[in-house]
């Protein structure tokens, strides 16, 4: 029999005040980790005019990012309004062909100066043939890619109320960010003129906010089974939104977890990692099997970003774990 896992304290409870990110005056609603997500999203009192020179367009970033994987496919999936550009990408890696399919978008000004980032209501971007598209229902949202090279679609379910982390940035607003992890897909794949069905697992990151204007952050989202077939999930992040959003999904558990540390060579991303929190709760191994990597200088945003995916395998509490996830190295001027 697989030990419990020790549970630390349980998570704070919703926002104290009315949750909304404006607490009044123009004032962020106060640093912290709450359960569920804050009903009300508006960054009316922070972005300004909405001309080219607002906050809205210089400073507010917001993005959704699915993944969803199995023990052949890993997929990955981003729609960003990053103010002055709009960015999406897609990817398909399969493991036993060691195969990589990858589509990607930059489209400056590819959101309306009025366009408002919600989990709740559509995103979309096109271009030159490639679409991307979420739809939000009353189960979870309808993830959708098509293009002539392929087409992905992901009915991902809404699983419990998730993880809200508010953090403060310097000289600017606030920064935002909600998490769901180990979220039952429904993934079909479009490729080589075969269709593809499969029962994945997956995770969501929803991000509002208005990240530091040079920012630096290790993440890893990590999906997978401990020894005695529990099902977990992992979010983690280093040098960034102080460690708020880290935590771990154990069936209809949501457990807060300590920061977070990452052990890797920076010239060899594709070498194992080691992903390790302060409170001992989380010491895994992370092997990648291929990564994702983007360089951006586009206007006002410079970016790079490298997504390694792969496999994962260590210790979750006095659990033995093993899966699937994807980790991550990114520096931004934006």
């Amino acid at each position: 029999m697989n030990p419990p896992i020790a549970l630390n304290a349980p998570m704070p409870a919703l926002l104290p005040a009315p949750p909304a990110l404006d607490a009044g005056a123009g004032r962020p609603a106060a640093s912290g980790r709450y359960r569920g997500t804050i009903a009300d999203l508006s960054t009316a009192a922070w972005d300004g005019d909405l001309g080219l020179l607002s906050r809205r367009r210089l400073q507010r970033k917001g993005w959704m990012y699915f993944s969803a994987v199995t023990a052949r496919y890993s997929v990955g999936y981003a729609i960003v309004d990053a103010g002055l550009v709009a960015t999406a990408f897609v990817y398909v890696y399969d493991r036993e062909q060691r195969r990589l399919i990858e589509e990607k978008a930059t489209l400056p000004l590819g959101f309306a100066a009025n366009f408002a980032p919600d989990w709740r209501q559509p995103w979309q971007l096109a271009q030159r043939g490639k679409r991307w598209q979420i739809t939000p229902n009353a189960d979870g949202w309808q993830v959708r890619f098509d293009s002539p090279q392929m087409s992905v679609a992901m009915d991902v379910a809404r699983g419990g109320e998730g993880l809200s982390a508010i953090s403060s940035a310097p000289g600017r607003p606030f920064h935002h960010t909600w998490k769901l992890c180990a979220l039952p897909v429904a993934l079909r794949l479009g490729i080589d003129d075969k269709t593809i069905d499969v029962a994945a697992s997956g995770a969501l990151d929803f991000t509002l906010g208005y990240p530091p204007r040079s920012s630096l952050w290790n993440w890893a989202s990590l999906d997978g089974l401990t020894a005695d077939g529990r099902k977990l999930g992992v979010n983690v992040v280093a040098h960034f939104m102080n460690g708020l959003e880290n935590a771990l999904w154990l069936g209809d558990e949501l457990i807060p977890l300590a920061q977070a540390s990452f052990d890797y060579d920076p010239a060899q991303l594709m070498a194992p990692w080691r992903i390790r929190t302060e409170d001992g709760m989380v010491d895994v191994r992370f092997t990648p099997d291929g990564q994702r990597a983007e360089h951006l200088n586009a206007l006002w945003l410079r970016s790079r970003f490298v997504q390694p995916f792969g496999r994962f395998e260590g210790r979750v509490g006095q659990a033995r774990v093993s899966g699937y996830g994807v980790v991550e190295e990114h520096a931004a001027l934006w």
